[in-house]
């Protein structure tokens, strides 16, 4: 390749960084910690350490009272899940359909032990920290999470991009494994840093950014292919692609027992029951869907269904076995690591923030190079300005992510209002920390001050938990509850590396020439735009 095509193409991965690369920082740091949603749950939740029973009582029994207290014909599904290590009660769900139009989602947790309807816990944190990674919580004003979660898919896109332009750029990059130099400049260390992390993890960085493309940009090619081919129908096109049931026949059949189900396994792989989703409950043209823990398999579930007597219906649509179907269900576990365990989540979340960093160097080698030499066309306040924006956005979704939960627990609002709640707390100590770092004149002692905020506020957050929870963790481990106890021996060996690396941190621009050459250097350059 001729050198002008080349530097074309890393002009082209350049700005593709520092035009994006903050976006792309908040994507990556957002979904390293959304992977932990389940985990997070069990942290959050103080019914999810309740005790498990050996001996459950009647779920069918549960659901059939329920269900009693609506009309028949009104309900539209109705789901009963099971019992678990992490979810230690019976949940049920319903939709009931409203005469005004719409219909009324309720869900209900019964203790497993005696029956008693546990209190209300609508979504909160692990929600939110989901959810502003999957579509960013775009607002429904906007267009709805449709279009945040299309926005997400397109920055899996920009990634591989900038993978590609990436590669092609850097001839030597099987030296960048081990290459870094640590006694050079601040502007070459966090070139080889950058290098270093993006080569080590290119593998995980190229499954990362084409399953998240594929998964957002399925999402938001959904509507456009209803307005295309079916003149905006959207709902003809989910007919075609997953067609229902069918509606009731009238016909009353007495439904299959829920505890009866619970006893059932897969046919061919034997694998337990997690739970049963129904359709038009109560009738002849019942349909029961059943749901199997996939043991780690590149799936969420394995799926049956059966008729209303019970007998096995053949799966269509996006649940029939076909290849085609069995390759994009793989994409989003495949994209969370939920197939592999805990030990895979963790390795998940260092290559997750790894990515974070590398992106995030990417940006201040731009400015670096641009602010200390003579390649920038810009004054050096702009350059100063935009350090500082990046700190500000990297530094503040990172203690956004830590302030949340503290917010949560402590919420003693309805329940309806608490994801509400937890999001404004988001944001506003996102806007803060931006805030914050613009007050700063030098963004080296931001980054320290805001790493050894984050490192505090993690260590702290295991007694948040032993105070809220009202039980220690050790307490949780002798009863059988790991999730939450592992949840605060993450967060504080977290805090400690994080206070580890806010020590290591300098406190401001030391280059070759020495601390007071370099702040000589440093004030020589400000000059112009203070003066």
């Amino acid at each position: 390749m001729d050198r002008d095509r080349r530097v074309r193409i890393y002009d082209a991965h350049s700005w593709t960084g520092i035009s994006l690369g903050l976006f792309l920082f908040v994507v990556c740091f957002t979904g390293s910690v959304a992977m932990f949603h389940n985990e997070l749950m069990s942290w959050e939740d103080p019914n999810r350490r309740i005790a498990l029973s050996d001996a459950p009582v009647s779920g069918d029994e549960l659901m059939r009272t329920w269900a009693a207290e609506y009309p028949l014909e009104d309900i539209e599904f109705i789901s009963l899940w099971y019992p678990t290590d992490r979810e230690p009660y019976f949940q049920g769900r319903l939709t009931i359909h409203q005469d005004e139009g719409g219909d009324l989602f309720k869900q209900r947790r019964w203790n497993s032990q005696s029956g008693e309807l546990l209190p209300d816990r609508e979504s909160g944190l692990s929600t939110w920290l989901l959810g502003i990674h999957r579509d960013l919580m775009w607002p429904d004003v906007l267009g709805g999470r449709t279009i945040g979660r299309g926005l997400v898919g397109i920055a899996g896109i920009i990634m591989l991009l900038s993978i590609v332009t990436g590669i092609i750029t850097h001839r030597k990059i099987l030296r960048e494994f081990f290459t870094f130099r640590r006694t050079r400049t601040v502007r070459l260390k966090w070139k080889d840093a950058h290098n270093v992390l993006g080569t080590w993890t290119l593998p995980f960085s190229i499954m990362i950014a084409f399953s998240g493309a594929w998964l957002g940009i399925v999402a938001l090619l959904l509507p456009i292919t209803g307005a295309l081919v079916f003149k905006g129908d959207t709902a003809k096109l989910i007919e075609i692609v997953a067609p229902g049931p069918g509606g009731r026949t009238g016909e009353a059949m007495s439904p299959i027992s829920f505890d009866e189900l619970a006893l059932r396994r897969h046919p061919e792989s034997g694998k337990k029951l997690a739970g049963v989703f129904v359709t038009n409950w109560g009738d002849s043209a019942a349909r029961y869907q059943l749901s199997y823990y996939p043991d780690g398999e590149l799936k969420y579930y394995e799926v049956e269904q059966l008729d209303a007597s019970g007998e096995t219906v053949p799966l269509v649509g996006t649940l029939a076995p076909m290849a085609s179907s069995r390759v994009v269900a793989s994409l989003s576990p495949l994209h969370y690591g939920t197939y592999g365990g805990l030990a895979l989540k963790y390795l998940y979340f260092a290559l997750g923030i790894g990515l974070s960093v590398m992106v995030a160097l990417g940006n201040m080698v731009w400015i670096e190079r641009r602010w200390h030499s003579a390649e920038g066309q810009q004054s050096p306040a702009f350059y100063a300005r935009l350090s500082k924006l990046t700190v500000g956005v990297c530094m503040g979704v990172v203690l956004a992510t830590v302030a949340v939960f503290y917010a949560d627990p402590f919420y003693r609002g309805d329940e309806e209002g608490r994801l509400a709640y937890v999001g404004w707390a988001y944001f506003a100590a996102w806007f803060l920390v931006i805030l914050a770092a613009f007050r700063f004149e030098n963004s080296y002692r931001s980054m320290r001050l805001f790493m050894a905020l984050t490192g505090i506020g993690l260590l702290g957050l295991p007694l948040v938990s032993a105070f809220v929870g009202g039980a220690a963790p050790w307490t949780l481990v002798d009863q059988g509850h790991y999730a939450a106890p592992l949840t605060d021996l993450t967060f504080l060996v977290l805090g400690a590396l994080t206070l580890w690396v806010t020590v290591r941190l300098p406190r401001e621009r030391l280059e070759q020439l020495g601390r007071r050459a370099s702040r000589k250097a440093r004030l020589e350059q400000e000059a112009p735009a203070t003066g």
